[in-house]
This record gives C-alpha cells, sequence and structure tokens, in this order.
C-alpha cells in the first residue's frame, strides 16, 4: 500500500471528514498514484496540509491555516473549472471561506465560554468544506491528468 496507506493516515488525522472523502476515492487515488505519481503527489500534500492545519486544533491559527489550504484548492478548481457551473460552486466556496475567515478576529472578544462553542462550529464548518472541496479537488486533478491539462493559477 505504501503511500496510499500514508495518505490515508495523515487524513484521519486532518478530520473525519477528510478521511471519509480519501476512503471514498480510494480507487481514484490507486489509480492516480500509478498512472500520475505527479497528480497523487499534489493531493497527497493538499490532505498533508490539512492533518498539519488540524494538528493545531481549533486556535484561530489552526484555523486559518486550514482556510489557506482549502483556498489552494478552491483556486485550482476555478482555474480548471470546464464550465460556468465549475465556476460558480468554487467562487461560492472562495466566499465561504472569506467569511468564515473573517469571524476568526471576533472570537478574541468572546467570553471564553462562548469563543469556545464558537470555534466549535467554526471548527464543523470547515470540516464540512473540507469534504466538499477536497472531494472536488481530487476529481478535478484526476479529470485533468486524463486529458492532460494543467490550468494556469493566478497570483
Amino acid at each position: 500500500m505504501g503511500r496510499l496507506g500514508t495518505i490515508v493516515k495523515v487524513a484521519a488525522v486532518a478530520g473525519p471528514t477528510v478521511w471519509k472523502v480519501v476512503q471514498a476515492v480510494g480507487p481514484t487515488l490507486m489509480k492516480l498514484r500509478k498512472e500520475n505519481p505527479e497528480v497523487f503527489a499534489a493531493v497527497e500534500k493538499q490532505v498533508q496540509r490539512l492533518g498539519e492545519a488540524r494538528r493545531k486544533g481549533r486556535s484561530p491559527e489552526g484555523l486559518r491555516l486550514r482556510i489557506a489550504a482549502l483556498r489552494d484548492q478552491v483556486s485550482y478548481l476555478r482555474a480548471s473549472a470546464d464550465d460556468e457551473a465549475e465556476r460558480a460552486r468554487a467562487e461560492a466556496w472562495r466566499n465561504q471561506l472569506d467569511r468564515i475567515e473573517a469571524s476568526l478576529p471576533l472570537l478574541g472578544a468572546m467570553s471564553e465560554k462562548t469563543s469556545r462553542r464558537e470555534r466549535k462550529h467554526v471548527d464543523h464548518r470547515i470540516d464540512e468544506l473540507s469534504a466538499e472541496i477536497l472531494a472536488a479537488f481530487i476529481d478535478e486533478r484526476d479529470e485533468d491528468a486524463e486529458r492532460g491539462t494543467t490550468p494556469r493559477l493566478e497570483g
């Protein structure tokens, strides 16, 4: 199993939703590892970033790191979008990430109990977005590899 086992272990650290995505797309990952190692490495890197950020817990820094990892995936999805629906979906995710990130400074102004509850809520929302975005990212990387295309990323 090799590197695929490693990505599954890292996904488990990244959270239950990321683990479920990696588990669900296991056959795709195995195919990518065999046929497109560079694409597999890109997916593996994103899962590792999510895992590393998750280890920081629900601190504002940890939440920001998770948002940053998802932002990179959304940027790829936006650049790789094949149609307006895919572009709109990527843009909606970007907007949601912007709103979550904008709310993080407010956590410091709350009481400890309220802040803890809100960080838990933000953590859960990021988990949900992680599942959606990572699944789309893996599918899009696989689709682009099959077509032999690489999108131009802005910035």
